[in-house]
């Protein structure tokens, strides 16, 4: 009797041991923020719903462009029919052929253009201006960044 409680007394100390010893899953890039490989960010940006994407778009614009509460409310719809259209894009580009990436890419486009044409009626003329350069400063910073990327692997 006393053996079997030793040995389940080192069978439980031994498996609490090992559960304990738990490896980091999360690439390093992407615990910085960066993209992994694929283009693909890890982390809170792929776990949100096309609502949450929704919310934190225009709270964002709110706040950057001190939007009042009806503008909020025409923003977040805009959004969220804009990330509802990215995530029906994404789940149909897995399965497209070169023609159909082409022609996916063309209509991400032209929904691109037709979102900044809403916005910009939703928007007032300094707000859209102040947005415009805002969008360009993000692009030029993100452009940057790649560059910087690429020279760093030569």
């Amino acid at each position: 009797m006393k053996k079997l409680l030793v040995l389940l007394a080192a069978f439980s100390l031994s498996a609490a041991a090992a559960s304990a010893q738990t490896t980091q899953t999360t690439p390093v890039k992407a615990a910085h923020g960066q993209h992994t490989k694929g283009g693909k960010m890890h982390g809170d940006k792929a776990a949100k719903t096309p609502e949450q994407r929704a919310d934190h778009a225009a709270q964002a614009l709110t706040k950057q462009l001190g939007l009042s509460s009806a503008q909020t409310a025409q923003v977040r719809q805009l959004h969220l029919d804009r990330a509802r259209q990215m995530q029906a894009h994404k789940a149909q580009a897995g399965t497209a052929t070169a023609a159909d990436k082409k022609q996916h890419h063309e209509a991400m486009k032209a929904e691109k253009a037709q979102y900044e044409a809403q916005l910009k009626q939703i928007l007032s003329a300094d707000q859209y201006a102040k947005y415009a350069q805002l969008r360009s400063d993000k692009m030029a910073k993100h452009k940057n960044q790649r560059q910087g990327m690429k020279q760093s692997k030569s």
